[in-house]
């Protein structure tokens, strides 16, 4: 999954290019701490990183 697909989510997600990106660059505590956009070198990090957005925009957690 590529970084563009996942940058594409937290847009939709937030609505706003700012604050999705600094969604992408912080440590994330869904994600065991680690930074999104990091964990989008590797496909199952992306799925990772996948599954919080789409939890979050649902209302829950991963």
């Amino acid at each position: 999954m590529a970084v563009a697909y996942i940058s594409i989510l937290a847009l939709d997600m937030w609505e706003d290019k700012d604050v999705a990106i600094a969604w992408l660059a912080r440590p994330n505590q869904a994600l065991d701490g680690q930074i999104p956009i990091e964990l989008c070198k590797a496909e199952s990090g992306s799925k990772q990183v996948q599954r919080v957005l789409l939890a979050l925009e649902w209302g829950g957690l991963a």
